[in-house]
């Protein structure tokens, strides 16, 4: 998409979650049609957690479906801060007889061996890197996925995923998706909810590009977002 993105205001974070789910199912359900695969990136978070839920009721095959992370904590698998356990527990409870693959950070003490192996892992599945739906979160400060206001793995340009050390928000040791990935995405979906997030969704639509979000460009194609979190004058 050219131009600024398409925005969304609904009343409170269940309509934000509830089109996020809409959005989501319409385009599995497309892919099945045209027997294509669906690569997605999930986002951590309450509304996206919502909106997973909701997501988990839709019925029919998900065999092509492929979900990833945008960004994990090394912890372990098992530990409340993982967000492939908070996915595992909000969309994957429904029993399936085709069920999705859930592409896991794989958990280990170093954060760089995690990103390399995401990233292999990333490259075998989709060698241009190029996912259909990217599902972003944000914070008070415009973060999104693990990459935090002017911190360093702002700068990779080439890796599709990143390691992350001294992150400002604990657990310090992560692993992201970067910033070149996020942009090439065929759709990248915002959902931002609260009145703490307003400031920094109203900058980074403004193109403040000390906002992470804001350096998405033309990559971020959609924002879904509760009136609480609205900019003034939306």
């Amino acid at each position: 998409m050219s131009g600024a993105p398409r925005l969304r205001v609904f009343d409170d974070a269940e309509g934000v979650a509830a089109y996020a789910a809409e959005t989501i199912a319409a385009a599995i359900d497309g892919a099945r049609h045209e027997g294509s695969e669906l690569h997605v990136a999930l986002a951590g978070g309450t509304t996206p957690r919502r909106a997973y839920e909701l997501l988990a009721g839709v019925d029919g095959s998900w065999a092509h479906v492929h979900l990833w992370l945008g960004d994990e904590r090394c912890v372990p698998d098992d530990d409340p801060e993982s967000n492939a356990r908070m996915v595992r527990e909000a969309l994957l409870t429904a029993r399936r007889a085709a069920p999705p693959v859930l592409h896991a950070v794989p958990f280990v003490t170093v954060a760089e061996d995690a990103a390399w192996g995401y990233g292999r892992e990333l490259l075998e599945h989709m060698p241009d890197a190029v996912f259909d739906i990217v599902v972003l979160g944000m914070g008070p400060d415009g973060h999104t996925c693990s990459l935090f206001p002017g911190h360093p793995v702002l700068d990779v340009r080439e890796a599709p995923v990143a390691a992350v050390r001294a992150s400002p928000k604990p657990p310090p040791e992560r692993v992201t998706l970067t910033l070149p990935v996020l942009r090439r995405a065929r759709f990248t979906l915002l959902l931002a909810t609260g009145s703490e997030k307003r400031d920094a969704l109203a900058a980074a639509l403004a193109g403040d590009r000390s906002i992470p979000l804001a350096l998405l460009g033309d990559g971020l194609d959609e924002v879904a977002c509760d009136a609480a979190a609205a900019p003034d004058g939306c």
